[in-house]
């Protein structure tokens, strides 16, 4: 039989291989990162369920919603089917196993998959999933023809860094990659920053095509819009596939698919009609409704949950190096941030040593509305919610500031603590202040 390959939506393709069918990233429907995201083409209840059909394996790359969707997971109906079929969940061994426990929690079926490391599924196909910073995942699969790799959103992005992927994990017949940028790309007025994101997109795909040796690419994950009035703004150069599809088609060997599209592998040619379908959807993306925010938190609610979220904070983390951060300025860890909230018109600042609470001081590092910051105090995750959704402004100075102070809570979401311990944590500092430097240059 021969391997084919079918997308299904944003990050979640159907491939199928040694007649052994895996389902990537299942999110089909809703709203994801606090109001931030909407999918272009949403799916039916009975197109899903089609979907779902004949599927052996499904791969939850990592634990953004638009990849590990909850509701898609809490759906009786598709839930039903899963368990019906015996369809297995492949996810990554982490430390925190919060995605590993809420799937057997709810009676799915889970292989954690340890990392770098090949298992065997059905009809001898391999699978091994390989972890990109601390919350990524990759998939390698390799069946007695064809070897596919899906790199979702995974940050594969330096050229020494693809040359070393080839030489750890060979070259493919397939690539499923990230064709857009997906978060926060400054100011309203920084558009230059998000134009260089969208064209830096387009040559990593083509870097990681030709580095990796691949005979053909699939463009997807990144069909969605900024849904938000506060962030619709950064529609305006995210990369359309009827727009850069003939120009990239020229360099390499790439292909988009349109939802339901299913082509074999090795014979993949561009459909017109699928570009048209995408075109047709870019074209009205002015027409999709906004969400908005229209709970406005007040000050009292605000600077309760304030103290929630520092007691959470203290007693997981090392209080002593909290404070001496605060005090080496230079730094800018831990230092008071100067927060103006839209829906309060009002400036406040935040510390995670002095407290929260408003000030005249009208210089502000960091806007935003009363609910992202309440969704701060309240979810260890908030901050990176924030920073995808885009659902902010900030300076330079300010956004290096927030990020320092809030990180801590996407710290410990992935299980981590800030402690002596983790000072001699050279790689996950390192990554960090890269991951800084590289938005700052930006602004």
């Amino acid at each position: 039989m021969m391997s084919t390959v079918k997308l299904i939506n944003h990050a979640s393709a159907k491939v199928r291989i040694d007649d052994v069918s895996i389902i990537s990233d299942p999110w089909y429907d809703g709203s994801v990162f606090h109001k931030g995201w909407k999918l272009l083409h949403e799916l039916t209840v009975e197109e899903t369920k089609d979907h779902l059909q004949n599927t052996d394996y499904i791969y939850v790359s990592h634990e953004h919603p638009d990849h590990f969707s909850p509701s898609f997971f809490f759906n009786k109906e598709y839930k039903s089917l899963i368990l019906e079929n015996k369809t297995q969940i492949l996810f990554q061994e982490t430390k925190d196993k919060r995605v590993l426990n809420f799937l057997k929690k709810n009676d799915y079926d889970v292989i954690e998959v340890p990392n770098n490391k090949f298992i065997n599924l059905k009809n001898n196909v391999r699978a091994k999933v390989i972890k990109f910073g601390y919350v990524d995942s990759a998939l390698i699969l390799e069946g007695s023809k064809e070897r596919i790799l899906n790199l979702n959103d995974c940050p594969l992005n330096n050229i020494e860094e693809i040359k070393k992927f080839r030489k750890d994990h060979g070259k493919f017949d397939l690539l499923l990659t990230q064709f857009s940028y997906a978060a926060w790309k400054g100011n309203k007025d920084n558009k230059d920053f998000r134009r260089s994101a969208a064209q830096e997109k387009l040559n990593t795909i083509e870097n990681q095509f030709k580095i990796l040796e691949c005979k053909k690419v699939v463009p997807f994950a990144s069909f969605i819009y900024f849904s938000n009035q506060l962030n619709s703004f950064m529609n305006d150069e995210i990369n359309k596939p009827h727009v850069f599809q003939k120009s990239l088609s020229k360099k390499i060997d790439s292909v988009i698919l349109a939802p339901g599209e299913e082509q074999i592998i090795s014979q993949l040619k561009q459909s017109e009609n699928s570009l048209n379908f995408w075109k047709k959807k870019y074209e009205d993306i002015n027409k999709y409704p906004l969400e908005s925010f229209n709970n406005s938190v007040d000050l009292g609610t605000l600077q309760d949950e304030y103290t929630k979220y520092k007691q959470k904070i203290l007693e997981i983390n090392s209080k002593a190096i909290i404070y001496i951060s605060s005090k080496i300025k230079f730094l800018k860890f831990f230092q008071p941030i100067n927060i103006f909230l839209y829906d309060h018109k009002k400036n406040y600042e935040f510390s995670l040593v002095n407290g929260f609470n408003p000030t005249e001081n009208n210089s502000s590092d960091i806007s935003m509305h009363s609910e992202s910051l309440a969704f701060i105090f309240k979810n260890d995750f908030g901050y990176d919610t924030l920073t995808v959704n885009g659902c902010f402004e900030a300076s330079k100075d300010g956004f290096i500031k927030a990020t320092r102070s809030f990180a801590i809570g996407s710290l410990n979401s992935m299980g981590l603590k800030l402690n002596y311990k983790l000072i001699f944590n050279y790689n996950l500092i390192i990554f960090f202040l890269k991951l800084l430097k590289k938005v700052s240059k930006k602004l």
